[in-house]
């Protein structure tokens, strides 16, 4: 006989838990029948310890960006067969591919069952489901297009975790070469010299300038490691104490935005995320302004944000969307022209997805060319610098040669 712990409901449609005995789950299911109780949840007990154990000493338990979109799009599969939410998010909390997204669709379904909303019982998760999820997910469940909607978010969430992905791709390179280009100075400087100095002191010979200057630069490492370390605090502790103030928060984003390629870098991704973000919102039956307060919060940038509060005076005075955006920074003429067609054609919802799609498309050319740019300026930069130090080293090894010839 094996242990099982239950969760059903009794003939009044209250909640029973406990324990059972039974051969195996179908015979524990056929028992709780029996005794007139409707079975919510059976899982084996030991097994649940045991899991439980693991769960706590497994690393990675927090939900991801990732594990979030696979959750959506395994929800929104389940939705699209038409099986009720409970059922889908009892099948999640058993078979999910992941620990973390487990519990989560567990959590959901004890609110579910408890009789709170889906959108409700995700908006008890914060740490996991951003306002813009809620607010969707609420949306589709006032229109009856939960399956839907929950598409909608996964592919959001899908075409994010490509950009990361792909920026992070971009990164592996130039990242192996300055690793590469740190390793062979620290072996140049800490080995190879110190080497070969003593050589020249036990003849009597002046060392080469070079190598003198290598000799310095290992000699005063320390000093130059604090520094670094001290200047990198004070600039974090000053960029933290900015980030606090909303004033000096959006005067540096601003100025971020201002940067070369940096700057439109950055404001074509927020702006992205917003255009796709309000797009999938209306395209859920979320009006304009709670639409766009919504959206609005998965801007990163507090300039463009600040801005796009103020749009929202504009919208309620009756200003039409493209030109409630006009002085909103970082948001190029095409998207605004773009959106006035939308709007003029009915097709708002299509035509911010399409803005979406054109800046993102626009983000990733933009990453590409850096790279292909970084890549052969760092390779240049690392060769000089290293070939400057074995040249030095060749130097201070043919004079070497020459005091063995005298």
């Amino acid at each position: 006989m094996t242990q099982f712990r239950y969760r059903a409901f009794d003939e009044t449609g209250s909640i029973s838990q406990g324990e059972m005995a039974a051969p195996d789950l179908d015979g524990a299911r056929e028992n709780l029948w029996a005794l007139g109780l409707t079975p919510i949840e059976i899982e084996e007990a030991a097994h649940d310890r045991g899991k439980a154990l693991f769960d706590r000493l497994s690393p990675g338990r927090k939900i991801g960006l990732r594990e979030l979109a696979a959750f959506t799009r395994e929800f929104a599969t389940l939705e699209e067969a038409d099986i009720p939410i409970d059922d889908g998010l009892r099948i999640l909390s058993e078979q999910s591919g992941h620990a973390a997204t487990q519990r989560l669709a567990k959590k959901l379904l004890d609110d579910v069952v408890d009789g709170a909303t889906l959108s409700d019982a995700m908006r008890g998760q914060p740490d996991v489901f951003a306002l813009e999820y809620v607010n969707v997910v609420q949306a589709g469940e006032l229109g009856g297009s939960i399956a839907r909607v929950l598409g909608e978010m996964a592919d959001l969430l899908e075409r994010r975790l490509e950009l990361r992905t792909k920026f992070r791709s971009a990164l592996i390179y130039p990242a192996i070469l300055l690793a590469l280009a740190v390793l062979s100075v620290t072996i140049v400087v800490s080995v190879l010299v110190p080497n070969i100095a003593p050589i020249f002191g036990d003849s009597g010979r002046p060392i080469p300038g070079g190598l003198q200057a290598i000799l310095w630069i290992g000699a005063h490492w320390l000093e130059f490691s604090g520094i670094l370390v001290m200047t990198t605090i004070s600039l974090l502790v000053v960029f933290r104490a900015a980030e606090r103030r909303p004033t000096l928060r959006a005067a540096l984003h601003r100025r971020y935005l201002s940067l070369p390629l940096i700057g439109s870098l950055l404001a074509r991704r927020d702006v992205g995320r917003f255009a796709r973000t309000l797009g999938s919102l209306l395209r859920a039956g979320v009006p304009l302004l709670p639409a766009i307060e919504s959206a609005r919060a998965t801007v990163a940038n507090a300039a463009i944000a600040g801005d796009l509060a103020q749009s929202v005076e504009f919208l309620r005075d009756g200003a039409p969307l493209s030109r409630a955006l006009e002085d909103v920074v970082g948001i190029p003429p095409l998207a605004r022209r773009m959106i006035a067609v939308g709007e003029e054609s009915g097709r708002l919802a299509a035509m911010l997805t399409q803005v979406a799609q054109t800046l993102e498309t626009q983000v990733q050319h933009t990453i590409a060319r850096a790279m292909n740019l970084l890549t052969p300026a760092l390779t240049v930069a690392i060769a000089g610098l290293v070939g400057g130090l074995i040249l030095s080293v060749m130097n201070a090894i043919l004079s070497i040669n020459e005091l063995a010839v005298k």
